[in-house]
């Protein structure tokens, strides 16, 4: 009943919206997305200061000009440190970067206020818009709530394993929702 009710209230919403603007996702659906793209630390809680790289030549070059990358990622103790990081990664030539708790990829929604992806309250209303344009272009579905994490619709096994972690988070199924999507 609850999914009926969530489908119902977003399909009123696509349906009375006249811009992007207007429409908002329902706030499980933005908790969902933060809670499957935010790096999760040990003790469970959300690190929003977080810059993902997400080529390995680029995370390469990341760690030969001497940044702290573990991985692809790359912690920082505030979201001026990871302001003033992501900048001169973007500086280098390294823009496919994933920024923030919602990790939204720099390459694809660029913004000169790079201090902007780390704040929660920002970019909540940034992964809105994303979504909302995914919604419009390509329906409202599971798989379509999957190409917020990764676009490409023919890699539909990392499309699908984002959204099921979606569909469990909303729906109560924490198990399944412990490990990141990255």
């Amino acid at each position: 009943m609850k999914r009926l009710g969530i489908l119902v209230m977003f399909c009123a919403q696509l349906m009375c919206a006249d811009s992007d603007m207007s429409i908002r996702m329902p706030d499980v659906v933005l908790d969902a997305i933060r809670h499957c793209e935010c790096l999760k630390e040990a003790d469970g809680t959300c690190n929003p200061n977080v810059i993902r790289i997400n080529a390995d030549e680029d995370t390469q070059r990341a760690k030969a000009a001497g940044f702290a990358v573990n991985g692809h990622i790359i912690r920082c103790n505030s979201s001026e440190e990871c302001s003033v990081q992501a900048q001169a990664l973007i500086n280098g030539g390294i823009t496919n970067l994933d920024l923030g708790p919602y990790q939204i990829n720099y390459k694809y929604h660029p913004n000169p206020m790079l201090h902007e992806y780390f704040v929660d309250a920002t970019e909540r209303e940034h992964a809105n818009r994303i979504i909302t344009g995914l919604v419009k272009s390509f329906g409202y579905s599971w798989e379509t709530l999957g190409r917020y994490h990764h676009f490409c619709a023919t890699d539909r096994t990392r499309n699908e394993t984002y959204y099921r972690k979606m569909y469990a988070y909303i729906y109560g199924n924490n198990s399944q929702t412990q490990s990141s999507a990255q």
